[in-house]
């Protein structure tokens, strides 16, 4: 085994410049994945709008209980008389919705002409408006079912007071929001940015590594005395390709171990699993993405050089370090050219699964199989490369 032996004292002896990208990477990973993970939030808060009420139908039991009703849901804003003070507000967003009662809308309503209706004034393109006009038909739609039972008029005003009463006891009952593995979504959350930036990471020490230990071994004067030596090619090409998969593997494994720190208890988790399983998968395809570099790579410069250039152009339009979200379609359909690409992709969609059913884990299995398939493009092209280069040496 003493080829498979050299390729880890050759890894061994380039260690320090290895352990400069790791140390990069942890920097950043450290940083962007905390912040990234801690704008993401882990339970849900209902959001109380901001509206103003301008009620003229002060002392009808329908109006003021609705008042009442939006009071206690919504954050209610000091009414302007003035119509341009009122456009004011909605400019600078002191209030999101200005509701008006008119006058006499009590007695309209009981009567079951409605003739008069409730103005509303919304800040365009607002979601605010759609949740306080279905606050605003919940009570009605309530009032009106314990008025038309009852067949109560403006006149009963025992009646009346007893429906208010009803009305927010039943309106006060809420459901619970539990989100689907709610102790776990920060550390998936975090998990995602970590395994996202790790690409960079993985492909830049894997290039580094790969390329280091076939620079060696292709070296003139080594190749010969290969050549001379009682061992078989064949042989040695199979402790080459042990010595790299090891190689390969020590780095996913470390890559692992860190992520550790990052995600803790939760790694039994099975979208954080599913992100261990495309990072080895992404490895592999690193490792033939390697190993056809290494075919073109002459000295110590241009290692450097091809490494950065793949890692951070590859991570920079597939994205790595900007969502895909924000991505032109432009530099999506260039970027579906690269494996980071999808395994990106990957790790976007297990981060939001809440089911494990095939049907929401086929496209997840489809960009790693993606990825296999440009890990045996590679391999193809970069074995053929280097039958024509010893064709030519011979």
């Amino acid at each position: 085994m003493r080829v498979f032996k050299a390729c880890f004292r050759i890894i061994w002896k380039n260690l320090p410049t290895l352990a400069i990208y790791l140390a990069i990477f942890l920097f950043f990973a450290l940083i962007l994945s905390f912040s990234g993970a801690s704008n993401q939030p882990e339970h849900y808060a209902d959001k109380k709008s901001r509206i103003m009420i301008i009620n003229e139908d002060e002392g009808g039991e329908v109006a003021d209980g609705l008042v009442q009703f939006l009071s206690g849901e919504c954050q209610i804003v000091t009414p302007e008389k003035e119509k341009v003070a009122q456009l004011d507000s909605l400019f600078s967003e002191d209030a999101e919705y200005i509701l008006s009662i008119p006058s006499g809308f009590t007695d309209d309503f009981l009567s079951g002409k409605h003739s008069l209706t409730i103005g509303k004034m919304i800040v365009p393109n607002s979601t605010t408006g759609v949740q306080v006009d279905l606050l605003v038909q919940k009570y009605l739609d309530t009032f009106r079912l314990y008025a038309e039972t009852g067949r109560v008029t403006s006149d009963d005003t025992a009646a009346l007071e007893t429906i208010r009463k009803n009305i927010r006891e039943d309106l006060d009952h809420s459901t619970d929001i539990v989100w689907a593995g709610a102790a776990q979504t920060g550390s998936v959350q975090t998990a995602a940015y970590y395994f996202k930036y790790l690409s960079y990471t993985i492909l830049s020490v894997m290039i580094l590594g790969v390329s280091t230990i076939m620079r060696v071994f292709n070296k003139p004067d080594l190749r010969r005395r290969m050549l001379g030596s009682p061992l078989a090619a064949t042989r040695v090409n199979l402790e080459l390709f042990l010595g790299m998969l090891c190689y390969a593997v020590a780095v996913w494994a470390v890559m692992m171990a860190i992520s550790l720190v990052f995600v803790g208890p939760a790694v039994a988790d099975q979208r954080i699993v599913l992100m261990i399983l495309n990072a080895l998968v992404l490895t592999v395809t690193a490792l033939s993405l390697s190993f056809l570099c290494a075919q073109f790579i002459r000295g110590p410069g241009s290692q450097h050089s091809v490494a950065n250039v793949i890692a951070l152009g590859t991570s920079f339009v597939s994205g790595v370090f900007v969502p895909q979200s924000l991505l032109g379609d432009t530099v999506k359909n260039v970027a579906s050219f690269t494996p980071t690409y999808w395994y990106v992709t990957a790790v976007e969609d297990i981060s939001t699964l809440s089911s494990f059913g095939l049907q929401n884990t086929r496209d997840i299995y489809l960009a790693m199989l993606i990825q296999m398939a440009f890990a045996a493009a590679f391999l193809v092209v970069a074995l053929g490369l280097g039958r024509q280069k010893r064709r030519k040496s011979n």
